[in-house]
């Protein structure tokens, strides 16, 4: 059995010892009836698919590969039920729950795709499996044996459990819809939280019956996707990027703060995006609000940029108004002292964002030393920054003012990068790429010190706070300003003005709307911005249709 295959987790001598006792005894009982498989029964609840390989016949599979022989085992009434590590027995065996464990592959990354990696493995954390069903060890163990999955064995506490993907005979495959309402076996609940490794607990999802501005527009059922044309892109851009080699592969900002680029595997991708563009398909848009950052996720948000020009409302075009370089403009805000006062007249502060969010602050030393700070402050200190954001060019005055230090050219792509490596990653950070480094030495010290420094201030490590990444502090912050401003301002304001007519889909920072409602929303977001951030936005429009997406020329003529 090669490494991949080698099923770490389980005590296999002690297993299969136990196995043995019950296969013992149950041979002296005479079974009365032989277990049913549920594949092809109507089950009870709705809501729930999985994406499988195009060539897993699931009933020849169990048929070549007869659970029996691996850890279940018939009882005395002829069910086949698995068998828990303990000794115990689990439930009856049920196909579906094995339909779930391969949907993961591509569901995880579907909704969240920072989770995608280079070597092409999805972690997959055993509470996540559990929430759903308790006796999963049998099944995960079975996938892995019969050559349906492999594992990269890797599990460091705390930071990542182990990865699975489908083996090679799988794994080059396209994907197609299985669709099942429920487990037949009885399960708590099929789980949609995501799950979070940094403090081991579910973030779980919710939206409010009280926001029918946010959820309304989901509910007529109108958002449709160009499924054939959007799948056909998929899997042209997979096979593009996998002949081009792994340096025009996506880079994974989210893993890339600290020391190493990483980057996403064409294939998680690829198997993400046929997720998402079967749940828009379906109906099923996956929307929430997270109780974490308490940002709206949907179908349409988790899904990539590109596949978002396949999209109609309506048989309508849409239209997305996006803020320009929207966390460096959300930054202005905290450069007001007032900011972070309790008592304070603006119309966006500290204390306007969910309880949560305010213990992150006022929870550690941080108000004491933001105090300090701006008493050696002075409004000319953030004059030039203020400017800049405003005009819409952050990226472009980084990458000029580094490259007539640096004397060598440095691309708003990298400026980019550079700006998400100052706001996401721990202040004792060091970048890979000798380049960004020294251009955020030339952002901290010569171009816009007071603010590098109010940035590190906010996601200094204190000393006493079980929060394990407290630079996260800033970017949930940020985070929480756009949610509060895009969603509970501007769609709410767009709902209430417009009599419920003008339809609005939201995309963290962004607005999508009919091409025929552009400039109204527009203008609800220059005048929520302006009034909450103290400074007037830059905004860009991207049209959404098809000839718009990124690979269109390079796919046409491959």
């Amino acid at each position: 059995m090669n490494r991949d295959n080698t099923v770490s987790y389980i005590l296999c001598k002690r297993w299969s010892d136990i196995k043995e006792k019950f296969v013992n005894y149950f041979a002296s009982l005479e079974p009365k009836h032989a277990i049913v498989s549920s594949l092809g029964i109507q089950l009870k609840y709705s809501g729930y698919f999985a994406m499988i390989p195009s060539n897993l016949d699931l009933e020849a599979h169990l048929a070549q590969y007869p659970v029996t022989d691996y850890f279940f085992v018939k009882d005395n009434s002829g069910h086949v039920k698995s068998v828990n590590i303990n000794g115990t027995l689990g439930a009856y065996f049920d196909p579906d729950r094995l339909i779930y464990i391969i949907g993961l592959i591509s569901s995880i990354p579907a909704k969240n795709k920072d989770s995608i990696t280079e070597d092409g493995y999805v972690s997959i954390n055993s509470k996540l499996i559990r929430n759903a069903f308790k006796d999963y060890l049998p099944y995960l163990d079975y996938l892995i044996r019969t050559g349906v999955l492999c594992t990269d064995g890797q599990y460091i506490q705390g930071e990542k459990s182990k990865g699975y993907k489908f083996t090679k005979q799988y794994a080059n495959v396209p994907l197609k819809r299985y669709d099942y309402h429920a487990f037949q076996g009885k399960v708590e609940a099929i789980p949609q939280e995501v799950y979070s490794e940094e403090n081991g607990t579910f973030i779980t999802n919710t939206l409010s019956e009280d926001s029918p501005y946010l959820s309304h527009w989901y509910l007529t059922q109108k958002l449709h996707i160009d499924k054939h044309a959007a799948i056909s892109y998929a899997q042209d851009l997979m096979q593009y990027k996998l002949s081009q080699g792994i340096q025009s592969w996506d880079i994974n900002k989210d893993k890339t703060n600290e020391s190493v680029i990483v980057r996403k595997h064409p294939l998680t991708q690829y198997q993400a995006a046929l997720y998402n563009i079967n749940s828009i398909d379906i109906g099923d848009y996956k929307v929430s609000i997270d109780t974490h950052v308490h940002r709206l996720h949907s179908a349409i948000t988790n899904i990539q940029k590109d596949y978002r020009n396949f999209l109609t409302y309506g048989g309508q075009e849409l239209v997305c108004i996006d803020i320009k370089n929207s966390q460096p403009y959300l930054i202005c805000a905290l450069l007001n002292p007032m900011f972070w006062h309790v008592n304070n007249e603006l119309s966006l502060s500290l204390y306007s964002l969910p309880e949560d969010i305010q213990r992150s602050i006022t929870s550690v030393a941080l108000p004491l030393e933001l105090e300090k700070f701006f008493g050696k402050c002075s409004n000319d200190d953030f004059i030039q920054y203020k400017e800049v954001v405003a005009n819409g060019r952050m990226y472009e005055t980084i990458a000029e003012v580094c490259q007539s230090h640096l004397q060598s050219p440095i691309s708003r792509d990298e400026a980019k990068v550079l700006m998400f490596y100052l706001l996401f990653s721990s202040n004792q950070g060091k970048h890979d790429n000798s380049t960004i480094n020294s251009m955020k030495n030339i952002f901290s010290i010569k171009l816009f010190p007071k603010v590098a420094q109010l940035i590190k201030i906010i996601k200094h490590r204190y000393k006493g706070v079980p929060v394990k990444k407290q630079h996260n502090r800033l970017a949930c912050l940020l985070q929480s300003m756009e949610s509060e401003i895009i969603l509970h301002r501007c769609c709410k304001k767009i709902w209430e003005e417009c009599n419920h007519q003008v339809p609005v889909f939201t995309i963290h920072d962004s607005i999508a709307t009919t091409v025929e409602h552009r400039e109204y929303v527009q203008a609800v977001m220059r005048e929520e911005l302006n009034k909450a951030i103290g400074i007037p936005p830059t905004l860009s429009i991207d049209y959404w249709k098809p000839s718009e997406v990124k690979y269109h020329n390079m796919l046409s003529h491959t």
